[in-house]
């Protein structure tokens, strides 16, 4: 997949912060920002996404490859009614876009697979309220040939 067609078909949503794309070793990493995506503490992804998510997805369904969606969360202790951990939220998360992208948009279910990492993976560190922001975030990944072969 090529990032720099995501890139020009993004370019409002990525200058405005609410996502960020970027290509690592295991292959095209589309990074969304919590903010954007959901309510604080909830799963339930925003309405107002769908037309950015369904710009994703037209890409993601033109490219055969695995695609693994992971939710991240920053170091605040979370504790509710719905989530004991930031485990619990971060694997709900992913599962929700799973959910969507399967449903909504499409998508195989066989071609994705899910990961909770909590705050395991920060991007930034947890002592800002930018750091915090930035690591409250679902990944979805594109993997590649090399990294799709390691993955179960």
């Amino acid at each position: 997949m090529k990032s720099k067609k995501l890139n020009d078909k993004l370019k409002k949503e990525i200058r405005d912060g609410r996502l960020e794309i970027r290509m690592e070793r295991r292959g095209l990493v589309i990074s969304l920002r919590e903010a954007t995506l959901f309510p604080s503490g909830g799963e339930i992804v925003e309405p107002s996404t769908l037309p950015m998510l369904e710009v994703i997805a037209r890409e993601v369904r033109t490219n055969p490859n695995p695609i693994r969606l992971e939710g991240h969360t920053d170091n605040v202790p979370i504790r509710t009614a719905r989530f004991r951990s930031n485990w619990e939220l971060s694997a709900a998360r992913a599962i929700a876009m799973l959910e969507l992208y399967a449903e909504q948009f499409g998508i195989d279910r066989a071609r994705m697979s899910i990961g909770g990492f909590g705050d395991t993976v920060p991007v930034a560190s947890n002592d800002t309220q930018d750091g915090r922001n930035r690591n409250r975030r679902v990944d979805i990944v594109i993997l590649n040939q090399r990294a799709a072969a390691q993955d179960p």
